[in-house]
């Protein structure tokens, strides 16, 4: 895949929209606990209060503290003091005995007033019409216990660690997701990171093949030249064994010449710059063209080429050098991946908006691990007599790669001994 400053954007938005939808959810998540916890804390405080009162209303203790207050006095106490007055003593164990079975966290704030004015009732969530002392007045809870008349005693309590308390066990979800969050971005800018460097080795990589393969060019082409004067000198032509010597430098030239344009071609390919030249053109003509390149080889080699050519609409829209060189590419690795002489069948059949067509030979063939790598770049089989012939490894790639950009599609099946046959369906319009 190409990667740009589009492609960059995308996978940019994709993973903002992936962020914002677990931020949602997890507000969503969230926000349910947080009500939670706020019904539960606003059951909480009068539940504390009405259990106090349960324990203490007949406590002598109390009772006798209470007793002896003959005017009107308020006081102040919280979970963290140590009161010395012993009423509060009395009020605060009392409380800290029935938070520490059910809310062992809650950190409280307690206001008092012992009043003579009678009061005797319970008040849960809302504010009583007694006792008149302004603190008590102030919470949201409170009530009175009337221990001795006309003596009231009123308590108010209210939270001090409140937006704890209300977020509970969300914050833990909070850090969580936070965390989460952090190591995603950490994760997308490695990320980022790491297919700019590729994409620069990606540039790299290609422009050293382009200037090697280009610095290749010179010296084959003059080794070529020259080659052609020299068959030309009437001196060389008389010279025992020139004309093998000459051959033996051309034919080698050539091959060279082959694997650089081989280079070339993947570099163009991998870049996601090829443009292709497509036209209508006969798959059979093709065919038949290409083949009779190798006739010669392959008579050498007691070998032939059959053709079973039975497709009746092979006109295809294709880029004709391109196809012409996947047929090369094809035909080539059936002669020269063959043991003994190389029998290699064609075959063309009529398919649904296009032409199948299948190259099969009786060669030495790849076993199931080698299938599977075989159209990877710079893959070579090393079993057999594989490694025997020579090349890069880029012959199928290219032919795989060039079979896609023609929206076609290409298969092997093979056995070790039993020769190999790729089947490719071209489309008639593509």
């Amino acid at each position: 895949m190409k990667i740009n400053k589009y492609t960059l954007t995308a996978l940019f938005i994709v993973v903002l929209s992936s962020l914002g939808v677990l931020l949602v959810i997890q507000f969503q998540i969230l926000d349910k606990d947080i009500k939670n916890n706020r019904s539960t804390m606003e059951l909480a405080i009068p539940g504390i209060l009405s259990d106090l009162y349960d324990n203490m209303m007949f406590n002598r203790d109390l009772d006798n503290l209470v007793r002896i207050h003959e005017g009107t006095e308020s006081f102040q106490f919280s979970s963290d003091s140590q009161p010395s007055d012993p009423l509060q003593v009395v009020l605060k164990n009392g409380l800290d005995e029935v938070i520490s079975l059910n809310y062992p966290h809650l950190e409280y704030q307690v206001d008092g007033f012992v009043s003579n004015e009678y009061g005797c009732m319970i008040h849960r969530g809302h504010r009583p019409e007694l006792p008149k002392a302004k603190k008590v007045m102030e919470a949201d809870n409170h009530m009175c216990f009337c221990m001795i008349l006309p003596n009231t005693l009123d308590i108010s309590m209210t939270y001090t660690n409140k937006d704890e308390t209300v977020l509970g066990n969300s914050a833990s979800i909070l850090k969580a997701s936070f965390l989460l969050i952090v190591i995603i971005l950490i994760s997308f800018w490695f990320t980022i990171r790491t297919i700019g460097k590729q994409k620069k080795l990606s540039d790299l990589k290609r422009d050293f093949i382009n200037n090697l393969t280009h610095e290749f060019k010179t010296p084959i082409f003059s080794i070529s030249l020259a080659s052609k004067s020299l068959g030309g000198l009437e001196g060389v032509q008389k010279a025992p064994k020139a004309d093998a010597y000459l051959n033996l430098i051309n034919n080698e030239t050539k091959r060279l010449q082959t694997q650089v344009d081989k280079i070339l071609q993947m570099a163009l390919l991998d870049s996601g710059n090829l443009t292709l030249d497509k036209k209508v053109i006969g798959l059979h003509e093709s065919i038949q063209n290409v083949a009779e390149g190798f006739q010669m080889i392959i008579s050498e080699k007691q070998g032939s080429i059959k053709f079973n050519l039975h497709a009746n609409n092979h006109q295809i829209v294709a880029d004709e050098t391109h196809l012409n060189n996947v047929l090369f590419n094809l035909i080539d690795n059936a002669q020269k991946y063959s043991d003994e002489k190389p029998d290699i069948e064609i075959i063309t059949e009529d398919s649904e908006n296009g032409v199948l067509l299948t190259i099969k030979d009786h060669g030495i063939g790849m076993d199931k691990t080698a299938q599977k790598y075989v159209f990877d770049q710079f893959y070579r089989a090393q079993t057999g007599n594989v490694h025997t012939v020579k090349g890069f490894g880029l012959g199928l790639s290219y032919v795989k790669k060039i079979i896609e950009f023609h929206k076609g599609t290409i298969s092997l099946s093979s056995e070790p001994g039993q020769g190999s046959m790729f089947k490719i369906f071209l489309p008639i319009s593509s």
